[in-house]
């Protein structure tokens, strides 16, 4: 398959697995799905690897007779940790932790054609770091990942054993 012949749809991404512990947590629990799918919308045009790109968010789409792949995920960790912990205690403790499952799936059949899960962990930063910028960084780090990813793909450059 290549993907550079497919456009693409972005349905919107949810929150499975929150690691709140207030209500600031919530905030960034909320917050999160669109951000990432924002970067996701901003890397995936970048790649210059699909003909179209359309965010569910932005505009409704209906997929025609052209082939179509929609881009599904869901973030199924996302712990926002705590900055106190990071800048007393150090060694690992209160980090902000990510993850990320995606798949393309075939908009006419609705089989999936490609399934990906990302994780990130955030540990340090100046005065522990700020939690909102750990969890902006680990989902852009893997909106950018992906595309880079989908373009070796495109170039028949396969994931290879390390």
């Amino acid at each position: 398959m290549i993907l550079i012949r497919y456009p693409s749809g972005l349905r919107e991404f949810k929150v499975t697995e929150p690691e709140l512990n207030d209500a600031e947590d919530r905030k960034l629990a909320a917050e999160m799905p669109s951000f990432i799918q924002g970067e996701l919308v901003r890397r995936l045009r970048e790649s210059g690897l699909f003909t179209r790109i359309v965010n569910a968010n932005e505009t409704d789409y209906t997929p025609g007779a052209e082939k179509t792949l929609m881009l599904e995920g869901e973030i199924t960790r996302l712990a926002p940790g705590s900055r106190a912990l990071r800048y007393f205690v150090g060694y690992g403790a209160g980090r902000s932790k990510t993850q990320a499952e995606t798949r393309f799936v075939d908009a006419q059949s609705g089989q999936p054609v490609l399934v990906i899960a990302d994780r990130r962990v955030a540990a340090y930063g100046i005065f522990g770091g700020d939690s909102r910028e750990h969890l902006r960084e680990s989902f852009d780090d893997m909106a950018r990942d992906l595309a880079k990813f989908l373009i070796r793909l495109s170039r028949g450059e396969a994931p290879k054993k390390e």
